[in-house]
């Protein structure tokens, strides 16, 4: 989980690879354009931002360290990012429009009552 801001620029940087069902979820403090890159990335992921609703609202799948320095982005307002390997999306049919489940220990305190 990535939830201050040195968390959130170091991301997966660096990291060898990811379990099956691992992935690093990025909790930002208010709804925003949040880029990403690949920087120092070892593998492709799919990259999911997901609004204060827990509604993904966009999806880059299949992003390769070779990218770097390129930037995604969301264009509607995301609070959340989570970056996974890549095909997780087509493999578990998340689209844009899907829900997200948070335990409700992460779901961040001003979003509790939703």
């Amino acid at each position: 989980m990535a939830d201050e801001p040195a968390k959130w620029q170091r991301g997966l940087s660096g990291v060898r690879s990811l379990g099956e069902l691992e992935g690093e979820l990025f909790i930002f403090d208010s709804a925003g354009v949040y880029g990403i890159w690949m920087k120092d990335m070892q593998f492709p992921i799919d990259v999911i931002w997901i609004d204060n609703n827990f509604k993904v609202v966009h999806i880059e799948k299949n992003i390769s360290p070779g990218t770097y320095p390129q930037v995604f982005a969301n264009t509607t307002p995301a609070r959340f990012v989570l970056e996974v390997n890549a095909n997780f999306a087509n493999s578990f049919a998340i689209t844009e429009g899907s829900l997200l489940t948070l335990p409700a220990s992460l779901v961040p305190k001003d979003l509790q009552s939703i």
